[in-house]
C-alpha cells in the first residue's frame, strides 16, 4: 500500500486517519462565516479544510446560468445557490493563509480549469476531485499535471470508471487516494456500503470514506475498518439554507468525531502481533510450562511419561512438547523442574566482550549479579525493588563492571513522585532517592568507578492532566534536596503513557525535549535516555524520532535501549516493534558512555532476551 505526505501528515495504511473538515459550501457565501468555520475545524482538531472552487461561466452555458427558469427543478435550486456561494480569489487567499496560521492544510476541490489555475497560484498542497469528476479523464490528467497528491471521491461512478480513473492516475505519476462515496444528501446507513473500501484497496492506493450520512456513527465504523482518510462536512448551523447543512455536523459534533477517531486509530493498531506487558505478567502466572515428572539424567532421550505440564508460565510452553519428547536431555532434571528454550535451542552464543566500543551492560538484580557479570559487560545496572533497599544485599566478590543503580518507582501503592505538589509523597520519594543514593555508595566499593543512579521524576497522572509549572518548579525543588556528588544522578526521560499497577496511567512532564533540555541546563547534569520511552512520546505527539533524539544527545549520560510501538508498547525485543534503527543508531557512533538493553523480561532463562538484543546492535558502530 503506497503512502504519500500533505503538509506533515502521512497519509496511508498504520497511520493515523487524516480528517478532512469539508466546509465546502457551507459558508454560504459569507467570509466571515467562512472564516469562523476554519476556526471551528482546528478547534476540533480536524487536519484539513477543504473548500470549493468553481467559475460558473467555464462549467455551464450561458444560459444556464442566466436564465435558469427555462431548466428542470434541480438546475432551478441549484444553480441560484452557486452563484451566491462563491468567494471572491481574494478571500480564498486569505482562508489559505488562516488555515495554515492554525496548524490546518488548505485543500480544494477545483471543478474546472481556470479554478484549477487559480488555486495553484495558491499553492495548495493536495487536491480534491469531486466524485462528479472522476470520470472526466481532461480534468483528471490537468489537475495531476500539477504532480500534487489527489484524493478522489468516487461517488455516482461504476466500477470500470474507477478502473479507467486509476489507469490515468498511474499514468500520471501523481500519488493518489480514493474515497468511498455515496452522492445522495443525505444516504442511509443501510445504502452506505462500507465494503467498497475493501474492494478500492486493490489499487495499493489509500483509500477512505467521504461521509454524506446523518451522525458519525459510520464514519466511525470507516476509521475502524481502516479508513485513511475521513471528510465530513463541517457547518455552524444545521438549520441554515443550502444542500449540505443537514448532513453536516455542528463543531461540538465534529469534535467528538476527531476524538472518536483516534481512538479507534489505537484500537485498530498494527497487524504485528505484540504481547501486552500486563499480557506477559498474566501468562507467568496462569499458563502453563512442560516441567520433568521424575528425575532425567542427562543424555536421557525423554518420554512423554517423564513429563508433566504445570504452572506458573515461565518455562517452556506446552505446545513445545514434541521438540522435547524423543529428544536426548541437555542437563540433569529434578522432578517438577520447568524445561527452557536453552533445554530445546541450546545456549545463547555470542561474546560480546569486544563487539562495542561504548560501556555495554546488561541489567540485573542481586540474585542474578553473578549470571549477568559472567557475559564480561563493562557496566551492571541494579534495577531495584522498594523491598531491595532493606535487604542489606553484599556481593560476594569484586566486579570489573562499573555500577549503575535504577531507583525503585513504588512508594508501597504509590509512584515515586519529584515533581508532585502533594508535600507528604514529595518528601518520601526524596527520601527513597536518597536511600537509592546511600546503597549505590555503600556498593560502590565492589564496582569501578563513580557509581550512576537513574531516577524516575514521576508526574504521573490517571484521569487528569497536571499543569508543566507547578511539575517543573517541584522537581527542581527535589533535586536540590537529593543532589549529591558521590554519584552521578540522572533523571529518565518518560513515556506518555506508562504501565502502573496493571493500568494505565498518563504521563506529565519530563517527555518532551523542551522540558528535558530545560532542566539538564539549569542544573548543569545530563539525564538518562531511554530510546523505546522517547519512542512512544513521539508516536503520541507526531514528532521525528531521529530528531528529537538528535535535540537531547548532548545531555545523554547513559541510555536504554529497547524497541517500542503505539503510544504504551514499550521494552520491546530490539527489531520487533517500530523503531527504525538504522535511522537513530548513527547518531551514536560516537557515543562512548554507557548503556544496556532494556528488553522486557530479557533477565530470564540466562539473559536470552538480552543477549539477543545485544546481537541485534552488534551490528551498528556503537
Amino acid at each position: 500500500m503506497k503512502s504519500f505526505a500533505i503538509g506533515s501528515s502521512t497519509i496511508g495504511d498504520n497511520q493515523p486517519t487524516y480528517v478532512i473538515a469539508e466546509i465546502g459550501i457551507n459558508h454560504n457565501g459569507d467570509l466571515d462565516r467562512a472564516r469562523r468555520l476554519v476556526e471551528a475545524a482546528a478547534h476540533c482538531r480536524a487536519d484539513a479544510v477543504k473548500f470549493q472552487k468553481r467559475r460558473l461561466q467555464s462549467l455551464y452555458p450561458r444560459e444556464v446560468i442566466e436564465e435558469t427558469h427555462r431548466f428542470e427543478q434541480h438546475f432551478q435550486y441549484m444553480i441560484p445557490i452557486l452563484k451566491q456561494v462563491e468567494l471572491s480569489e481574494d478571500a480564498y487567499r486569505e482562508l489559505k493563509q488562516q488555515a495554515e496560521d492554525l496548524g490546518l492544510d488548505f485543500l480544494c476541490t477545483p471543478f474546472d480549469e481556470p479554478s484549477f489555475r487559480f488555486l495553484e497560484t495558491l499553492g495548495v498542497p493536495a487536491y480534491k476531485i469531486a466524485s462528479a469528476d472522476l470520470t472526466n479523464i481532461p480534468h483528471l490528467e490537468t489537475v495531476a499535471s500539477a504532480g500534487k497528491p489527489m484524493i478522489v471521491s468516487t461517488g455516482m461512478s461504476y466500477w470500470d470508471e474507477i478502473e479507467t480513473a486509476v489507469e490515468v492516475l498511474r499514468r500520471a505519476g501523481v500519488p493518489f487516494a480514493f474515497l468511498h462515496c455515496r452522492s445522495v444528501y443525505p444516504v442511509w446507513a443501510r445504502e452506505v456500503n462500507l465494503k467498497m473500501m475493501l474492494k478500492l484497496k486493490q489499487f495499493g492506493c489509500p483509500v477512505g470514506y467521504s461521509s454524506h450520512d446523518v451522525g458519525i456513527t459510520v464514519s466511525l465504523v470507516a476509521a475502524s475498518m481502516g479508513a485513511s482518510i475521513i471528510e465530513k462536512h463541517l457547518t455552524l448551523d444545521k438549520t441554515l439554507a443550502g444542500p449540505d447543512h443537514k448532513v453536516s455536523l455542528e463543531p461540538f459534533e465534529f469534535r467528538r468525531l476527531v476524538r472518536d477517531i483516534r481512538v479507534a486509530d489505537q484500537a485498530l493498531g498494527k497487524s504485528k502481533r505484540f504481547l501486552l506487558q500486563g499480557e506477559i505478567l498474566n501468562r507467568e502466572v496462569f499458563a502453563k510450562s512442560i516441567v520433568a515428572s521424575q528425575t532425567i539424567p542427562r543424555g536421557a532421550v525423554i518420554q512423554r511419561e517423564m513429563l508433566d505440564i504445570r504452572g506458573p508460565g515461565k518455562g517452556l510452553a506446552p505446545c513445545r512438547l514434541p521438540e522435547v519428547v524423543g529428544a536426548a536431555a541437555r542437563r540433569d532434571f529434578q522432578a517438577g523442574e520447568m524445561f527452557t528454550e536453552e533445554d530445546v535451542s541450546g545456549p545463547t552464543q555470542g561474546d560480546f566482550t569486544n563487539a562495542f566500543r561504548s560501556l555495554w551492560g546488561l541489567i540485573a538484580r542481586f540474585g542474578d549479579a553473578d549470571t549477568m557479570a559472567s557475559f564480561n559487560p563493562k557496566v551492571l545496572e541494579f534495577h531495584l525493588a522498594e523491598q531491595d533497599l532493606e535487604i542489606g544485599f553484599t556481593p560476594n566478590q569484586v566486579y570489573g563492571q562499573g555500577l549503575v543503580v535504577h531507583a525503585p518507582e513504588y512508594l508501597g501503592e504509590r509512584l515515586l513522585d519529584l515533581c508532585t505538589s502533594d508535600e507528604d509523597l514529595r518528601g518520601l520519594s526524596v527520601e527513597q532517592v536518597r536511600k537509592s543514593t546511600r546503597l549505590a555508595v555503600r556498593l560502590s566499593k565492589w564496582f569501578q568507578g563513580k557509581p550512576k543512579v537513574i531516577v524516575h521524576p514521576g508526574a504521573m497522572s490517571i484521569n487528569e492532566k497536571l499543569p508543566r509549572d507547578p511539575l517543573r518548579r517541584n522537581l527542581c525543588r527535589s533535586w536540590e534536596q537529593i543532589q549529591t556528588d558521590e554519584v552521578e544522578l540522572l533523571m529518565e526521560n518518560l513515556p506518555p503513557y506508562p504501565w502502573y499497577f496493571g493500568g494505565q496511567w498518563k504521563g506529565n512532564y519530563f517527555m518532551d525535549t523542551k522540558e528535558i533540555l530545560e532542566f539538564c541546563e539549569r542544573t548543569g547534569a545530563g539525564f538518562c535516555f531511554d530510546l523505546s520511552h522517547a519512542a512512544l512520546y513521539c508516536n503520541a505527539k507526531d514528532r521525528d524520532l531521529t530528531k528529537f533524539t538528535a535535540e537531547l544527545k548532548p545531555h545523554i549520560r547513559h541510555i536504554h535501549f529497547a524497541d517500542g510501538y503505539g503510544l504504551d508498547g514499550e521494552g520491546v525485543q530490539i527489531g520487533e516493534g517500530e523503531i527504525d534503527f538504522d535511522a537513530v543508531m548513527p547518531l551514536f557512533e560516537d557515543y562512548r558512555g554507557s548503556w544496556v538493553p532494556e528488553v522486557w523480561r530479557g533477565h530470564l532463562n540466562q539473559a536470552r532476551g538480552f543477549l539477543e538484543a545485544l546481537k541485534r546492535l552488534s551490528k551498528y558502530d556503537l
